[in-house]
């Protein structure tokens, strides 16, 4: 892995405790706190042991230092490379201020990245994902995050169907990022009632002068479908990897066929069998009859509209 979170915990420990020596004010219960605060609840077994015996020497016995210099994690030239390339992903700017982009792209000016966005390509990702790069969307990302982290509330313009512009004043719950649509999405609660709101349709908002409001209660109704795959062409694979973000769990039957059971959100409902139908005669929704009935009615209206066409089509085409 690029970056270990088990060893940087280590090491930035283990920092603090020689800050702390270098200052003169190192002790063996202030080395306790330290360790017990900034990595794990077992760390205490193997970190202070370690300083106090000298086994690193690093810490002396009676807790000071030979060290002169603060210590420093210089990052290696793979992390520097990954780091650019995350810098250069277009959600970035999202999440970081402009002055910090600035700076992290003058540290990096000299360093490759280590991919690019165009290297990968889904098969299944829709290309009217989100407008990244508006300056607008950019400016209410950063809103919605504010409202989220401050628990204040949310004042929307929102574009509805049919170009329908609505005002809402909402506790924002959380943010959710679909990978098929590549859009961001607020989820939330409007008068007790579950609503998803794309970002990208939001034409103005601000943080409302109304006080604060938890946008607790958001419950998720869990669901789970049971498919059946056949593992020709490669389904197997294709299908694990595209239900990855999902809760689920595979066995294989006696006739050689694998059966997943998947978890997801009612909300997702709708994507759910979408992809299921992605993946044509290899796999099967087996149950619950709900969901059955949801992918024959889909298929149903699917070949309604074929059907449709071809008729169009052959009343379009010239006689000979």
């Amino acid at each position: 892995m690029v970056f270990s979170e088990i060893y940087s915990a280590y090491y930035n420990t283990v920092s603090i405790a020689i800050r702390e020596a270098q200052k003169g004010t190192l002790s063996p219960d202030s080395l306790f706190r330290i360790v017990r605060e900034s990595a794990f609840p077992e760390s205490v077994t193997t970190i202070i042991p370690s300083l106090e015996k000298g086994k690193w020497a690093l810490i002396k016995s009676d807790f000071t230092t030979a060290l002169r210099f603060p210590p420093t994690m210089p990052l290696s030239e793979l992390q520097r490379r990954w780091l650019k390339s995350i810098c250069l992903d277009k959600r970035f700017r999202l999440f970081v201020r402009d002055e910090d982009i600035a700076r992290i792209g003058k540290n990096l000016a000299e360093t490759e990245p280590l991919f690019l966005g165009e290297f990968f390509f889904l098969y299944d990702k829709y290309s009217d994902g989100d407008p990244y790069d508006d300056e607008q969307y950019a400016a209410n990302f950063r809103t919605v995050m504010e409202s989220i982290r401050s628990g204040k509330k949310l004042s929307v313009e929102y574009e509805c169907a049919h170009g329908r512009v609505k005002k809402f004043c909402f506790a924002p719950g959380k943010i959710e990022y679909s990978q098929k649509d590549d859009k961001f999405r607020i989820v939330s609660k409007i008068r007790s009632t579950r609503v998803t709101m794309n970002i990208a349709r939001i034409r103005k908002c601000e943080i409302a002068e109304n006080g604060t409001e938890s946008a607790g209660g958001i419950v998720s109704k869990p669901c789970s479908v049971t498919l059946e795959i056949r593992d020709e062409r490669n389904a197997l694979e294709r299908v694990m990897m595209a239900f990855a973000h999902f809760e689920k769990s595979c066995a294989k039957t006696s006739g050689g066929t694998y059966r997943l059971t998947v978890t997801y959100d009612a909300s997702d409902e709708t994507e759910l069998v979408i992809r299921v139908l992605s993946f044509g005669p290899m796999v099967r929704a087996v149950e619950p009859e709900p969901f059955v009935r949801l992918v024959r009615e889909r298929i149903g209206r699917q070949v309604a509209l074929m059907e449709e066409l071809g008729q169009t089509e052959l009343q379009t085409a010239p006689s000979s």
